[in-house]
Formats: C-alpha cells, structure tokens, sequence
C-alpha cells in the first residue's frame, strides 16, 4: 500500500513533468510564432490563466473529498449578477457590493455542502441541480441582460498592472497562498486529505466530516464568487452567460495537476501548473489564429490523458 511519502514523491515527480512540458510548449510556439514570447503576450497569459486557476483552486478542495463541483460556473455567474445589482440597482458602495458578490458564492456552496454532508446527495447530482437553480436566478435577476458597471475600483482590478503584473494575476497567486496553507499546514487541510481517502475512518476517528465537509464546499462557493467578481472587472459588465463550461476547465486543471478524482490526493501547486498549461494551450492556438473549436477538442483530449496517467501510475 502507499505511504503518503510515496504519494508526494509521485506528485512532485508530476509537477516537474508538467513543468518541463509546459516548457517544450513554450519553446514549438515560440518557434511557430515569435510574437508568443513577447513580455505582453505572456502576461496576457498569465491574466487569461488567472481566472481558470481561481476555479481550479476552489475544485481542487471539492475533488479531494471525493467530490465535484459542476455549480462552480453558475455560481460565479450569480454572484458576479448580485455584484452588479448592488452597485447599479442598490447604490451600494463598492466594498459593500464586493461583500455581497462574495457572500453570494459562499452561501451556494455551503449549501451544497449541507445537501452532500448531511442529506447524503451524490456531489454530482446535488452540484449539478444546484448549476440549474444558480443559472436560472442569474436569467431571472437580468432578464438575459447585462449589467454594465463602470465603478473605476473595479476596472483598475481587471485592466490594471501592479510591479508590472496584471493584477487579477496577483490576485490569484494570494488566492493560491492561502488555499496551499489551509490544506497544508491547517487541521481543516488534513481533514481534507482524509475524507477523500476514507470517510468512515475520519469520521471514526472523531472528527466531525459534516461540518468539515461543508467547509470545503463553502471555500469552493468563495473561489466561484472570486471568479465571478473577476469577470465583472475584466469585462465592466455582469454578463448573465459568464462561466459557461468553467466547471470543465476546473475540472481539467485539476486532473491535469495530478489531483486524482477518486480524492485524497492532489495538490494546489500542480493545478496552478494544469492553468498555466491550458492557458498556454489556448493562447498559443489564438496566436496561430487556429479556430477555437480545436481548444475545446484539445481540452477534452488533455482531460482524458491526465485520468490515463494516473491510472498507469496507480498499476
């Protein structure tokens, strides 16, 4: 049987694999297109990265319990229209707007944490209503429109650069600094770990897996509204379709990042590399001005390879 020694061993090997083809990438784009690069371009991105990454933070606690979370895009949607609302319709200052947006997300994801934790829904099934009845007060809220906001706070967020970077790349490196401390160096993080690997054992061992388990799915709600105040800066709108398929790019930076879907093992540090690869996938086919269906084929074909890796590995 595996010792958790063997398991970061297998996981840093991982990283170092996903950072060396990360590199090989770089280098054929570069060679295809030297415009790839340029220090604009890069930082371009690493701002398109961001928002992926702040996803796959969130699904990364999710699928480590044994979970998912297929609400995640909806739920930024809803809370990115609730941001909206409260500044254009509400005439709430922008900090109590943000609060709002935030606590929007948060409270979806603790209720699915309830559902799953206490009322035994399958994470899938449960998530997945949970998509429908968040896209539908988003639709319901705007009437299918957007919401134009031109709050100068907010649009320095989404266009501004802080020591050169663009801002909503720091954000998510902060976001991906708090995440690593919780899992790795917190008792909410090792209750984590436990739950994806044996629920029955954690919970007979007297921790009490309801409550942690709604935790995890209340930081993955917060991580959905993160993306979704992320969405409202980048585009100066609360947009009623943002978010669409972002549970499937979550999902793929985080199995790509060697987080194993049966839960229990994983890491936010090769997720940050997943976003940095599928970034990269999708900004290099843009460069070479190849359509965008092919990063949806590209995306699922990854997919794929990231769940046959880790079924060799477990041989």
């Amino acid at each position: 049987m595996d010792t958790m020694k063997d398991r970061f061993r297998r996981m840093k090997a991982r990283n170092f694999l996903l950072v060396g083809f990360i590199a090989v990438l770089w280098g054929v784009l570069t060679f295809l297109s030297p415009h790839f690069i340029k220090i604009s371009n890069l930082l371009l991105l690493l701002q398109q990265s961001s928002i992926v990454m702040v996803a796959g933070i969130g699904m990364t606690f999710a699928i480590l319990t044994s979970g998912i979370d297929l609400s995640i895009g909806s739920v930024a949607a809803l809370s990115s229209v609730m941001l909206g609302i409260a500044i254009t319709k509400w005439g709430m200052p922008v900090y109590l707007a943000l609060a709002i947006g935030l606590l929007t997300g948060t409270l979806f994801g603790m209720f699915n944490g309830i559902l799953i934790s206490y009322f035994k829904l399958q994470p899938m099934i449960c998530t997945l209503g949970i998509m429908s009845i968040a896209r539908g007060l988003t639709y319901i809220l705007t009437s299918g429109r957007s919401i134009f906001v031109t709050d100068s706070l907010l649009i320095k967020i989404g266009n501004g650069r802080m020591l050169g970077v663009p801002i909503i790349t720091i954000i998510a490196l902060l976001m991906f600094i708090i995440g690593y401390i919780i899992l790795n160096y917190t008792f909410l993080g090792r209750c984590v770990y436990c739950l994806g690997g044996n629920e029955e054992a954690t919970r007979l061992s007297g921790i009490n897996t309801r409550k942690m388990k709604t935790i995890t799915y209340s930081i993955c709600g917060f991580c959905a509204a993160v993306v979704g105040v992320l969405y409202v800066c980048t585009l100066g709108a609360s947009e009623p379709t943002v978010g669409q398929g972002l549970e499937l790019n979550a999902t793929a930076v985080t199995a790509i990042g060697g987080t194993s879907l049966l839960g229990g093992v994983g890491s936010l540090v090769g997720t940050v590399f997943g976003a940095i690869l599928i970034g990269t996938i999708n900004n290099g086919l843009s460069i070479l001005n190849i359509v965008s269906y092919y990063q949806q084929l590209l995306l699922g074909v990854v997919i794929i390879l990231a769940v046959l890796l880790e079924q060799f590995r477990k041989k």
